[in-house]
């Protein structure tokens, strides 16, 4: 079936006319415990690589994002020396660049070079 020029195709799909507005949100599990008085209460824990907070029984083997080293600043020069084999004669070889020295990485908002399962400081 061909379409001539500016004719409309079906649609896939119909959506309601009047559509009932809902609040359901997203659902998520965490682990929970109780208390003295016998209430649940969510025991979430702090990752120290991370610096987020987790649910021990959702920890998993890719859980955790990080950087193994710190963001930090070197010349040019002394950045492609170690990534590309930059040389003294290398254009803005004295330009500072800033970098995650574990990856080479010049995005400070990279999420992490390794993965890892969650690390509480209570482990």
């Amino acid at each position: 079936m061909a379409l001539a020029w500016g004719a409309a195709a079906a649609p896939l799909f119909s959506l309601p006319k009047n559509p009932k507005p809902s609040l359901r949100f997203g659902t998520f599990r965490c682990s929970t415990k109780p208390d003295n008085n016998g209430n649940n209460k969510i025991a979430l824990r702090t990752c120290k690589n991370c610096k987020t907070q987790f649910d021990p029984s959702l920890n998993h083997l890719r859980a955790c994002r990080f950087h193994t080293a710190h963001f930090g600043g070197e010349t040019k020069r002394k950045f492609e020396s170690v990534y590309t084999g930059g040389t003294m004669s290398s254009p803005n070889s004295g330009k500072v660049v800033q970098y995650w020295h574990c990856c080479g990485s010049e995005d400070p908002f990279d999420p992490g070079c390794t993965a890892a399962p969650h690390s509480s400081y209570d482990d």
